[in-house]
């Protein structure tokens, strides 16, 4: 079955009902005020995870894809798009995902894998190669 993994600014019923109409199962974390003395997906204030282990298991996925985007934006000039249209973004966002992972590769072929995340220490400790 395919999940959708959200944030709880997602948690309300109309969302979820569309969710499971559309044949998929919402892995959306449930505020405190909402289904109090059940079992469900919960964040507390220093973001761990409670409730069903599934559940848990499948939104701790959702932050490593939090922290790509963030990469990207950070390092790889998604921040501030400058391209207009559908297809000049996805070409731009493919060959910022395409020199991400040459980063990460140069990185581990050069015998420096504690560096794969940041692209600029990579390139002051190659001299700008």
């Amino acid at each position: 079955m395919r999940c959708l993994v959200a944030d709880s600014q997602y948690s309300s019923e109309a969302f979820r009902d569309q969710v499971k109409d559309l044949g998929g199962e919402p892995v959306i974390p449930y505020p405190k005020n909402q289904m109090k003395g059940e079992k469900v997906l919960r964040v507390d204030r220093k973001f761990r995870t409670h409730g069903p282990t599934r559940h848990r298991r499948l939104h701790r996925r959702r932050s490593a894809v939090e922290r790509t985007v963030s990469r990207l934006k950070t390092h790889f000039g998604l921040n501030q798009l400058r391209t207009r249209g559908l297809r000049n973004v996805m070409v731009h966002v493919f060959l910022c995902l395409i020199t991400m992972l040459v980063t990460a590769l140069s990185s581990i072929m050069l015998g420096h894998a504690d560096m794969m995340r940041s692209p600029v220490r990579l390139f002051k400790l190659t001299g700008g190669m």
